[in-house]
């Protein structure tokens, strides 16, 4: 069973090698990162923290999935298995990315001074997040989502621990129809299907970078970076 579920994991790994939403996510976040020691929480099987690390940047990663904390290792990330509100460190660092992690959080807040806890002066988070509450259904629950997060509130949470907003964004305005008939039937995203169809995930991709640099009104994600 147990290497059943590694496999599972190993699988998400490749998928977000090639599903087009990852691919852009990791661009629009690298983007915002700085400064040379990074965390990355949520770090997953490590595709981000790799990238990071091989363009020179001190990366540490906390994911509570310890088969993809394992394969992050094995890219040669310091990776720890724990949840974020329970991990300690001595280490503070320049930039925290929160990559659609606090939607997975019943207490959000406390995360949120946590990090801002955890940056050296002046250091920075950032942050993804699923918007637009009224889309919230069988997919979110089925990733363990809490939550879809509105402007307001993220940009309230965020002011509330001390943070100062310089980016925010939406993005993802392509997959707003699919999301809409996605909540009406209740069904799972096509994530898979669209993945294992390479032609098609690398129009997305380029339709989704040419509306990324269009567009940061709408879309069913939100990007954000605040400084501390």
């Amino acid at each position: 069973m147990g290497g059943n579920v590694l496999s599972r994991s190993e699988d998400l790994g490749r998928m977000e090698e090639s599903y087009f939403w990852s691919k852009v996510k990791l661009t629009l976040i690298l983007g915002l990162v700085e400064g040379k020691n990074v965390l990355d929480v949520g770090c997953g099987s490590g595709r981000l923290s790799k990238t990071l690390l091989d363009k020179g940047c001190g990366v540490v990663g906390i994911d509570n999935d310890w088969r993809a904390v394992e394969i992050a290792r094995k890219r040669g990330i310091t990776a720890f298995f724990s949840d974020i509100n329970c991990w300690e460190t001595a280490e503070r660092f320049d930039c925290i990315i929160l990559g659609d992690v606090l939607e997975h959080i019943e207490d959000d807040k406390s995360t949120i001074r946590k990090v801002h806890s955890m940056l050296k002066p002046d250091g920075c988070i950032v942050v993804n997040v699923p918007s637009y509450q009224f889309l919230f259904g069988k997919h979110d629950i089925t990733l363990g989502h809490k939550r879809r997060y509105s402007d307001h509130e993220l940009k309230a949470k965020l002011k509330a621990s001390g943070f100062k907003i310089e980016y925010f964004r939406h993005w993802n305005l392509l997959a707003f129809p699919i999301g809409v008939l996605t909540k009406i039937s209740q069904k799972d995203y096509p994530h898979e299907i669209v993945s294992n169809i390479t032609s098609l995930s690398k129009l997305l991709e380029k339709i989704l970078l040419l509306e990324s640099r269009a567009n940061c009104f709408l879309g069913i994600s939100i990007l954000c970076k605040a400084r501390k």
